[in-house]
């Protein structure tokens, strides 16, 4: 099943964009698949594994639609293989504690076992997300490390795996 997944992500990623056929394409390999819960964390990792192999050393353009991309085949595997948790509905959710809270994760490009208990934290205690707000809060990691694009390979890589670091927390905490 995983390289099966990883040949289908690398065919999305030749133009680096997701059209509504694209789309509707992925959202039927998945549920055809039906993959089992432990097998999502793979298949998502996958996603930026296999993204990695088309990241540009010094097209940000390239890169940025590379993000995109991304962000709309972990959308669709949320989508299709993930319900939200409960939430904590008399905590506030603000958005600008979220932006800053990954600004800070990314700052270093990295996310340490400490941020990573943190960032858990983050989400189930202190700014516990809404299902309203679930696609925005996976969103906006990629949205912020758009922001932080470099002209380096090696920055990028990194911040793409601090962005597949952010969105395995988030998943694990607000998804199942």
């Amino acid at each position: 099943m995983d390289q099966d997944f990883e040949s289908f992500y690398r065919e999305i990623y030749a133009d680096l964009t997701v059209d509504r056929e694209e789309a509707k394409e992925l959202q039927e390999k998945i549920e055809s698949a039906n993959p089992p819960p432990d097998k999502l964390v793979k298949l998502r990792a996958s996603v930026f594994k296999v993204g990695l192999e088309f990241l540009s050393e010094d097209d940000n353009e390239n890169n940025l639609s590379l993000l995109r991309t991304m962000n709309a085949i972990v959308h669709a595997l949320e989508m299709t293989c993930m319900t939200p948790k409960g939430s904590n509905a008399d905590s506030p959710f603000e958005e600008s504690m979220v932006e800053e809270k990954y600004r800070e994760i990314m700052s270093d490009m990295s996310m340490d076992r400490s941020e990573s208990q943190e960032l858990y934290q983050f989400f189930t205690e202190d700014c516990p997300v809404p299902p309203s707000k679930l696609i925005w809060t996976r969103a906006t990691a990629f949205r912020i490390g758009s922001e932080l694009l470099a002209d380096d390979k090696e920055t990028n890589t990194q911040l793409f795996r601090t962005i597949n670091a952010i969105v395995h927390f988030f998943e694990i905490a607000c998804l199942q």
